[in-house]
């Protein structure tokens, strides 16, 4: 299996996170992977980058090429119409992809990293390490800011937070107080994982976006069905974007640092609550979770280790592409693709008062 993966964008974040994984695709017997040319004809796989994807220049070279696109987020201002599969960073993407294509596959975006994991000891601060973008960082507002300016109370703590200061630009307030919790953020470079955020003893995962009111959010957010009980003090509004990567926890994973992780789907799939690590979605959560691993070096060690295994049977890019090139030679041949639709305007429009046939509905938007 010849495999091209085809983008003009190399210099993109993205880019530089996906295409070394998928580099190891030449260490599968059968398997080659090449970069960054044209040449669709040469080969028998196809895979884009999601924004800038030549999905018709690549068929109108060979029809019989089987072709994916990578990291997809803005389908209508895509060229990513005829491809045969979208590969997915997550669950909750894969299900936002499932209104354009049949076949989805999920391969979480993370660095390789090349370092040892982490042996805990005792020690002073300690360090609560973050990396992503500046959105999750700025979500840490109020949950996670107040279960660590809690924590900090019984702990010296630090708060070391890495994302691209130089493209989102500097966070516009203080995160804590830092009289409690000393805050020091640190530009995003591709070695910044083995530099910086190997130093620290627990990581942190923001995943939600937290509601302004959640009492007021609950209550206008009514059921669809009135025969569904509304109840503000039962339930639970999770709100994300569609495409939170789980990859984030798995950076922490190879450096076997335990996490606390915003309760997403894909967090689920990645944390066994308890096991190697601890999921929340409120402010006591966190920091009971917080709470329990600064209390113990011994089960930060047990954590991370557990971490560090889970990811290495289950997520690591051998046993990813290995799944992959099956995912590949699974699929039906190209001239079979389902077209290129979208059920997503339909889902939104279906009124139970007026439509009797949601199906009819959907079924009109295939084009």
């Amino acid at each position: 299996m010849r495999i091209l993966f085809a983008t003009d964008a190399i210099n993109q974040v993205s880019t530089q996170l996906n295409a070394p994984n998928y580099a190891r695709l030449n260490e599968l017997e059968g398997v080659s992977i090449d970069f960054y040319n044209r040449n669709y004809a040469d080969y028998d796989v196809v895979l884009f980058m999601g924004y800038d994807a030549h999905v018709a220049e690549a068929r109108a070279a060979k029809p019989s090429l089987k072709i994916g696109v990578i990291d997809l987020r803005f389908i209508d201002t895509s060229d990513a119409r005829g491809a045969d599969f979208a590969i997915a960073n997550g669950v909750e993407v894969s299900d936002w992809l499932s209104n354009y294509f049949e076949h989805i596959f999920i391969y979480p975006i993370y660095p390789n990293v090349e370092f040892p994991p982490k042996t805990h000891t005792l020690k002073k601060p300690l360090i609560i390490g973050y990396h992503g973008n500046k959105i999750h960082l700025t979500a840490t507002k109020p949950h996670i800011v107040t279960a660590l300016e809690t924590l900090s109370e019984q702990y010296s703590l630090e708060l070391w937070a890495i994302y691209d200061i130089d493209s989102l630009g500097k966070m516009p307030e203080p995160l804590c107080d830092p009289r409690k919790v000393p805050t020091r953020y640190f530009q995003w470079t591709p070695d910044v994982y083995e530099k910086v955020l190997a130093q620290a003893d627990i990581g942190i995962v923001p995943n939600l976006k937290p509601f302004k009111d959640e009492r007021f959010s609950k209550e206008c957010a009514k059921p669809f069905s009135p025969l569904i009980p509304s109840d503000p003090n039962a339930d639970y509004l999770l709100r994300f974007k569609k495409t939170t990567n789980a990859g984030r926890i798995y950076v922490f994973s190879q450096l076997g640092i335990p996490v606390v992780a915003g309760m997403t789907p894909s967090a689920a799939q990645a944390i066994q609550h308890g096991i190697n690590g601890y999921l929340s979605l409120n402010t006591a959560g966190w920091y009971h979770g917080l709470k329990k691993l600064a209390d113990s070096a011994e089960l930060r060690t047990q954590m991370g280790s557990q971490l560090y295994a889970d990811f290495q049977r289950d997520i690591a890019p051998g046993v990813l592409n290995r799944k992959l090139v099956d995912f590949i030679r699974c699929l039906p041949p190209s001239s079979t693709a389902p077209p290129f639709f979208n059920a997503e305007e339909a889902d939104s429009s279906v009124d139970s008062r007026r439509s009797s046939s949601p199906v009819k509905r959907f079924t009109t938007k295939v084009k």
